[in-house]
């Protein structure tokens, strides 16, 4: 069986899922930062996110809304302003550490649950060199207009039903899951054959329509949210193979 890395950068992790022919069609454009490159991406999707390229829990993340051809929406924290083109650009770019890479990344607009996004939290693991869903859970924003949905924001964690099921989308709850765990392999599958992982896992987005996305993928995810929401077999699983990567 292979080693298993933490791999922070974001792009690294992106890139080969952009490069498939297959699953580029569930990744959200995503490029390096530049003020170039933000507005051109603002112009072709109207909301866009800025991250860096390393870091968790939705720390540090900006999203920016074109509300007309002069006005944008300036998000990050609890904090929104609404400024012309030129200021919010301006403002987010000296809000940035120059120490740091930041990618620029097509927003998706997410389905949501009592009027609140989410995204599905998928944990994939690969115990005798063949991947399989571990753990799954949804994660709900704590109000309508959340800039992220991480769990580590103080955002809400249930079970996958539960979004599936009372979604105000009125989604397929049994479509939804099978494309969800479908891409989430072929996407584990592609990770794995190009990097040394074992363990991943993975944020998933479904937006209003009802298609599955990537969002990122976590190589060292904090699951402790997820224990309740889970059968007992499932997570006990996690749980072993977890303390035999420590192992070996």
């Amino acid at each position: 069986m292979s080693e298993h890395r933490i791999i922070k950068s974001k792009m690294k992790k992106t890139v080969p899922l952009l490069n498939d022919p297959i699953l580029c069609g569930h990744v959200p454009e995503t490029h390096w930062f530049s003020k170039d490159q933000l507005e051109k991406m603002l112009h072709s999707h109207s909301v866009v996110y800025v991250k860096p390229d390393q870091g968790r829990k939705g720390l540090g993340v900006r999203r920016l809304k074109l509300l007309s051809d002069s006005i944008c929406e300036l998000s990050y924290e609890n904090t929104s302003k609404q400024l012309s083109f030129s200021k919010a650009i301006k403002k987010l770019v000296s809000q940035l550490d120059p120490a740091k890479s930041y990618l620029v990344q097509e927003g998706i607009d997410l389905a949501t649950y009592d009027k609140r996004p989410f995204h599905i939290r998928v944990v994939m693991q690969k115990p005798m060199n063949r991947w399989q869903l571990s753990i799954i859970s949804g994660i709900v924003a704590r109000q309508e207009n959340a800039v992220v949905t991480n769990g580590g924001c103080g955002n809400q964690e249930l079970s996958v039903e539960e979004v599936l099921q009372k979604n105000d989308q009125e989604l397929n709850p049994m479509h939804t899951l099978l494309q969800l765990t479908d891409i989430s392999h072929q996407i584990a599958y592609i990770l794995g054959s190009q990097l040394p992982l074992l363990l991943i896992g993975l944020d998933m987005g479904i937006d209003k329509k009802g298609k599955v996305w990537f969002i990122e993928a976590n190589t060292k995810p904090d699951c402790s949210g997820m224990k309740n929401l889970n059968d007992e077999r499932s997570y006990q699983k996690y749980l072993d193979f977890k303390r035999w990567m420590r192992k070996n």
